[in-house]
């Protein structure tokens, strides 16, 4: 639905098939690689800082745009971005001390995330 809007980027990269297809081929190498580098749990871990991220940027955003078109209760979203934000803290203080490591990678990962929507939102302005 997101290539369709064209507010993601997709390349077929010469493979046949339809986008669903293709987003499994690519998932399927991202997941290899991460086994290649890290093991399960930590693999598991950086999910979990990647979910509870991305958990709280929608929270954060149905708070600032969009609460009053969908009737969102400002109490409850305050309180899943307090909860969120309390769970992703402890996460993040026990692994800064376990395996900072992966403090590292996720951190990487979101950068390079955050620089690719904005390098493909300044060339898709329209």
């Amino acid at each position: 639905m997101l290539s369709d809007m064209k507010l993601i980027p997709h390349s077929h990269l010469g493979m046949p098939g339809r986008v669903q297809q293709h987003t499994l081929v690519y998932l399927a190498g991202v997941a290899a690689l991460l086994a290649v580098f890290l093991d399960l749990s930590r693999i598991a871990s950086m999910g979990a800082i990647l979910y509870l991220l991305m958990d709280l940027t929608i929270h954060w955003g149905v708070l600032r745009h969009l609460r009053s078109q969908i009737g969102a209760s400002a109490a409850v979203v305050i309180t899943a971005i307090v909860l969120d934000s309390i769970v992703l803290g402890a996460f993040i203080w026990y692994k800064a001390w376990t395996d900072p490591l992966i403090l590292g990678a996720a951190t990487a990962l979101v950068l390079i995330v955050v620089g690719f929507v904005a390098a493909f939102l300044r060339v898709r302005a329209d």
